[in-house]
């Protein structure tokens, strides 16, 4: 095959344009420090580095939503302890009134006493977070769920539930509605107990204090079972940050340049481009004319 001048010179500058080429790269990586950051650089590593991020994005997704639940679940369940505490205090005041001694008297001052323990038990549940209805399942921007005439308390909210989603497979009920509060009885219990004490009769009175500790009880267990999904919420946090810091972890290594490895790199290319330059100067001065 006949190698011309044209030829040569074609193929010279070829291979220049290809080591300035690999130099502008080198020079890319090391000022962004990234050594992949288009499919063409490593097409598979490329692919992986995006189904990475895909994922740790959902997962930054997923902790946004589980902050939020936290805060709303930490809050309710705060109020279900008070609320807890409330009856248990009114169950504890109205024994006093079973005391064979006790006088009528006595009996109405526990009766009004167990009014003011129901007057906030009724507030603590029409309580709000965020400016959103705790108990009022998804009404949340009703005014008062719980409506109180005399004894009688009335639920106006629904029994709907807030659902977070907080991983690909799971979504979570972040709320505890009214309904389930008056599910307990605790209102029943709570106006059956001081009807009796406040009408001076025992044997109700006995009947209404078990039914005022069942309602304790069933109060106990909501309580409980609401705090074990926000322990439960609490694990799947952890794991979710521990999944993202590996993830931060492998995009690294995939993505991030050695820039100790890059300007070693890089100064062998500049070495080797001058070279190129400077060889390819003296054979495309080259001519048959300078023999002759």
């Amino acid at each position: 095959m006949r190698i011309t001048q044209s030829m040569l010179v074609r193929s010279t500058i070829s291979r220049l344009f290809k080591s300035r080429e690999n130099l502008m790269k080198t020079q890319e990586r090391i000022a962004t420090q990234k050594k992949i950051q288009k499919p063409s650089d490593e097409p598979i590593a490329f692919s992986r580095t995006q189904r990475l991020h895909e994922a740790y994005r959902q997962n930054d997704v997923f902790l946004g939503n589980i902050e939020e639940a936290q805060g709303w679940m930490e809050n309710t369940s705060s109020m279900l302890e008070q609320l807890y505490q409330y009856i248990a205090d009114a169950r504890i005041a109205a024994t006093h009134g079973t005391d064979a001694v006790s006088e009528d008297d006595l009996k109405k001052s526990l009766g009004s006493q167990l009014r003011g323990f129901l007057d906030e038990a009724v507030s603590l549940l029409n309580s709000s977070y965020l400016g959103k209805n705790v108990f009022a399942g998804t009404m949340t921007k009703k005014e008062t769920p719980f409506v109180k005439t005399d004894l009688d308390v009335s639920y106006n909210g629904n029994d709907g539930k807030i659902k977070r989603r907080i991983s690909k497979n799971i979504v979570l009920d972040i709320n505890v509605t009214g309904k389930e509060i008056v599910g307990t009885n605790l209102f029943g219990a709570m106006k059956e107990t001081i009807l009796a004490l406040e009408g001076g009769d025992d044997d109700s009175l006995k009947t209404a204090l078990d039914h005022l500790k069942d309602a304790e009880k069933k109060l106990l267990n909501l309580s409980t079972r609401f705090g074990s999904k926000i322990s439960n919420l609490q694990l799947i946090r952890n794991r979710l940050i521990t999944t993202n810091d590996n993830f931060r972890k492998f995009i690294s290594q995939e993505e991030d340049a050695v820039l100790e490895e890059e300007i070693i790199s890089l100064k062998s290319q500049q070495i080797a481009y001058q070279a190129a330059l400077q060889s390819s100067s003296e054979i495309m001065n080259l001519s048959i004319l300078k023999y002759m």
